[in-house]
């Protein structure tokens, strides 16, 4: 039995999303910062540690790029409706790590590297959203023969 591509575009984006939220929400030890300068953030992390910047860059396109592969298939989306929601919920996201006092930068320029995730996994997952699926083939017995007549 096949599952449907709604069932799966929901599955996956709930598996392929909340393990990132729950990393991002975890608190740490270090006190609350917050950096609304996406240039001076993006720049901090690229100059430093090339794998440093490489685990980040990489860990914040994929916070939402799941739900940029999988939303589209359960909900009628649009690759902008897709990244401007993943954009929104990374802006909420970053807010909560500031208002709960997590420990955490609370930064610009996550929200954009998280949409823009959300933007490239949509546009290489494209494709795959718009394959139709193939129609249900009838059973071998009645594909093979001609139909019987009724006469009344």
């Amino acid at each position: 039995m096949a599952i449907d591509r709604r069932r799966l575009g929901l599955y996956g984006t709930i598996a392929g999303t909340a393990p990132w939220v729950v990393l991002i929400l975890i608190p740490t030890s270090a006190p609350r910062r917050i950096n609304l300068n996406p240039v001076r953030g993006l720049e901090g992390v690229l100059l430093n540690d090339p794998r440093d910047a490489v685990i980040q860059m990489g860990g914040n396109l994929a916070v939402f790029a799941a739900f940029g592969v999988f939303a589209p298939m359960r909900w009628r989306l649009g690759v902008w409706a897709v990244t401007g929601l993943a954009a929104l919920s990374s802006a909420v996201l970053e807010t909560l790590q500031y208002v709960l006092d997590l420990g955490r930068v609370t930064a610009l320029d996550d929200v954009i590297v998280n949409a823009a995730g959300a933007l490239i996994a949509t546009l290489l997952a494209r494709r795959w959203h718009l394959a139709r699926p193939a129609a249900p083939q009838p059973p071998p017995e009645q594909a093979a023969g001609p139909r019987p007549s009724r006469s009344r």
